[in-house]
């Protein structure tokens, strides 16, 4: 026969079993309305578990979007029963756009990566990925997002790198080393601001002049010099001041996409060290710590360093995946118990809805850290 009904307990069964149809045959359309209590060919499920089902963007209507909501997160199936294959994973606070409103299912349009192994030898010869409806259960969704940081939460990595090493977790893992993180209240983190130290001081006579900061040192003169350009070219500098401790000037640059800080030695005029954002270092003088908002990923990207006299030596970098630091007010400081005190938010709650990222001071929730080597 070449239809039938699928019993839930045999479904995954199958579609994991038919794959052999041509990576060419013909895409199921977005036209298709799947109903899995009504008789499906086994040629078409194959299909739809071979090459999904693919829509047209720019003729695809988006109905509203949505957040996931659960903690754990959701996943995306290529058909409407929790039976039907996985095709992806999202994670808490990921949006996304519905194209079918279902009973107890949103359908879903994303680009999916799917590789084919046509000659069935093991060997990838197509890799494609395209626009497709996949399908999300409605009870891992919500239209906001009641992003709150746990304690579990907060060491959970997106990539550790250390040395020349550098992994990434798809799956988030937990950092027990480097660095211990925990939740506080706001009060302590307010009771801790006056106790924050901060080894900056500014030289006034060191200023920007059409566009030019020259840093005198004791090799040479060091120059910046802006450039206002609509294009990847662009850089604007300041000069944030220096740190006596570490012999060092410190100026800051803006980019295209990025940013940075910069360390100048005072005596060769060399750069010591390129910080990913502003280097908070600790009040024994023995740490750095620099913490970055990553909008485009959408969380931290961490580095600490070890400081030995005037060297600043790298230990590792680290990608936080559940919080940000809020950056306005920029409510980061060491204080003098040793901890680094950050005003956060989940970063799954770090854009508004407008586009904007949360400045809104009720959201926050506050964090410290302490090296722990």
């Amino acid at each position: 026969m070449s239809s039938f009904k699928i019993p839930t307990y045999i479904f995954s069964s199958i579609v994991l079993c038919l794959t052999t149809f041509s990576y060419h045959s013909a895409v199921a359309s977005q036209n298709v309305i799947i109903d899995l209590n009504k008789p499906i060919s086994a040629a078409l499920l194959a299909q739809y578990n071979r090459d999904g089902i693919e829509i047209d963007y720019d003729d695809t209507t988006v109905l509203k979007q949505v957040y996931v909501t659960e903690k754990d997160g959701a996943i995306a199936r290529q058909l409407p029963s929790g039976a039907a294959r996985k095709v992806k994973s999202y994670t808490f606070g990921e949006k996304l756009e519905v194209i079918e409103d279902r009973k107890d299912w949103y359908a879903v349009q994303d680009r999916i990566r799917r590789e084919y192994d046509e000659d069935n030898d093991g060997i990838v010869e197509t890799d494609v990925v395209k626009w497709e409806k996949v399908f999300v259960r409605k009870e891992q969704t919500g239209s906001t997002i009641p992003a709150s940081l746990t304690s579990k939460d907060l060491n959970i990595l997106a990539y550790l790198s250390i040395g020349e090493d550098y992994e990434t977790f798809e799956n988030g893992k937990a950092l027990n080393d480097y660095l211990k993180i925990e939740l506080i209240d706001k009060a302590l983190f307010e009771k801790k601001r006056p106790l924050a130290v901060d080894f900056l001081s500014k030289d006034e006579s060191i200023k920007k002049r059409n566009g030019v900061i020259s840093i005198p040192t004791a090799g040479k003169v060091v120059t910046f010099t802006d450039k206002n350009v609509d294009n990847d070219g662009y850089q604007i500098f300041e000069y944030v001041g220096q740190i006596a401790p570490l012999n060092q000037y410190l100026v800051s640059g803006g980019y295209w996409e990025s940013g940075d800080y910069k360390m100048i030695d005072k005596n060769s005029g060399e750069t010591t060290q390129t910080f990913i954002d502003y280097p908070h270092i600790s009040p024994n003088k023995k740490y750095i710590i620099s913490a970055y908002s990553n909008p485009y990923e959408q969380y931290t990207d961490l580095e600490l360093y070890r400081i030995k006299v005037t060297d600043i030596i790298p230990i590792m970098g680290a990608g936080f995946r559940h919080w940000m630091p809020m950056e306005e007010p920029r409510d980061i400081f060491w204080a003098r118990d040793g901890y680094l005190y950050l005003a956060v938010t989940h970063s799954a709650a770090f854009w508004k809805e407008n586009g904007n990222f949360n400045d809104l001071n009720d959201t926050f929730q506050y964090i410290r850290i302490k090296v722990d080597l």
